[in-house]
């Protein structure tokens, strides 16, 4: 019976064995599958981000690039890339990696790059300076040094081509100490396209008042235009700052006024003011010289609901996605706060839009504005030309204009208004694996 019994327990531990190596071998078999498997898959997509970025690179040096590649051979297998661009301002890029059998897939959607994308663009500084008092929330560049004098707080990326004025050790012996929260980097180069010209804005608003009924374009003439809110406008047409010379005014549902989302005054100046209800653009174009090509803020001018929110847990500034109101100011000279009794006497602006000005800047009608409150700009500045909205006296106190309190609209990172000056560069704007 013991004799039995042992027989009994090798068989036992034996049939154990061979189960428990049956097993073993068989897990063994299946990582090397799995590896294998995971080998083919890697290579696949590899491939696949290799015929992306083939591509991204052809369109980041060629705009106009479409050709896309087929059969690619590389690394032992091949990639295929289809450029097709859905409307006139969206890319989109299908790069296919094929290795072993197995394929893997990528998509990238691009779009020009905005120069709406900045809360404050300024080609050249000259001697104009953020001071005390000044805030900005969001991306801010100068295409020259950045001049400080006193206490400014920055709190996106601030970048500058020519670094700071004061450099670091001056602004610590002359006391000022600006806040970079969002990091700060010199030798940044963004060119602000030289003369720039609104082709584009004006092809599209006669496109609209000759194909589409539209009666947004002017010649030779300044006009006034007030936004009401409802999504109406009311506009007058004659020339100068006295109203009494003008036309009877005339009100106007705005997607009839404008189908293509643009306002050209071509040869005249724009004066604005009221509550922008939908997405619009107004371009004060071709100028005869200084005197015209200039849009005039008179009063706030901003739009039905607020586009950025302040959010108590983030403690920072979000985007109102509820908002769809969105307002280009653009000039072939300058933006003016306009110097009457709305505008100053301790009285703070309030301006949402993103504006654009080619060859001038954002500035007060009259530099010997008395001190007034705060300019509250909700979207960004795009300048030529840094002008003044502040002056200074020895003390570091405002003896002229408005302190800037800007916040970036965050929307139009995605979104821009209608014909907003591009960077003529592409940027991803999504990728999907």
């Amino acid at each position: 019976m013991g004799g039995k019994a042992a027989i009994l327990l090798v068989l036992g531990f034996s049939l154990i064995f061979l189960v428990v190596t049956q097993y073993y071998g068989g897990l063994s078999n299946r990582a090397v599958d799995n590896s294998t498997a995971y080998y083919v898959e890697a290579n696949a997509h590899q491939l696949a981000v290799s015929g992306a970025n083939v591509a991204l690179n052809q369109i980041f040096l060629d705009g106009s690039w479409s050709a896309g590649y087929s059969n690619v051979a590389m690394n032992g297998g091949e990639y295929d890339v289809t450029v097709n661009n859905i409307s006139s301002t969206l890319k989109e890029i299908i790069s296919t990696g094929t290795f072993q059998g197995e394929t893997k897939t990528v998509k990238i959607m691009m779009q020009p790059s905005s120069f709406a994308k900045f809360a404050w663009y300024i080609g050249n500084m000259s001697s104009k300076t953020f001071i005390t008092g000044d805030t900005v929330w969001g991306p801010f560049h100068s295409q020259s040094a950045l001049n400080i004098e006193g206490d400014p707080v920055f709190f996106g990326k601030v970048t500058s081509l020519k670094g700071l004025n004061p450099d670091e050790k001056q602004l610590a012996k002359l006391g000022y100490d600006p806040k970079f929260y969002g990091g700060y980097e010199s030798g940044v180069d963004v060119p602000l396209p030289n003369n720039y010209e609104f082709t584009d804005q004006k092809d599209a608003c006669i496109d609209g008042v000759a194909n589409h009924g539209g009666s947004s374009y002017f010649e030779n003439t300044d006009v006034w235009l007030e936004f009401n809110g409802d999504g109406t406008l009311t506009y007058r047409k004659g020339s100068g700052r006295d109203t009494s010379t003008y036309g009877p005014p005339t009100t106007i549902d705005q997607s009839v006024f404008a189908p293509n989302g643009v306002i050209y005054v071509d040869k005249g100046d724009l004066y604005v003011k009221g509550q922008v209800k939908g997405q619009i653009s107004i371009v004060a174009g071709e100028s005869s010289g200084s005197g015209s090509g200039n849009v005039y803020v008179y009063d706030d001018i901003t739009y039905t609901s607020d586009p950025m929110t302040w959010d108590e847990e983030t403690n920072n500034y979000v985007p109102n996605n509820s908002c769809s109101d969105m307002l280009g100011i653009m000039a072939t000279n300058n933006v003016r706060i306009m110097d009457n009794d709305n505008n100053n006497k301790n009285k703070n602006v309030r301006i949402d839009a993103s504006i654009f000005c080619s060859k001038g800047g954002f500035e007060l009608e009259n530099i010997n504005m008395p001190p007034s409150g705060s300019l509250y700009l909700r979207g960004g500045i795009i300048a030529a030309k840094e002008e003044i909205i502040s002056e200074v006296d020895n003390l570091g106190m405002i003896k002229n204009g408005y302190k800037k309190y800007v916040v970036f609209d965050q929307r139009m990172l995605l979104a821009i208004p209608p014909h907003f000056p591009s960077t003529d560069k592409f940027e991803i704007v999504s990728w999907y694996e």
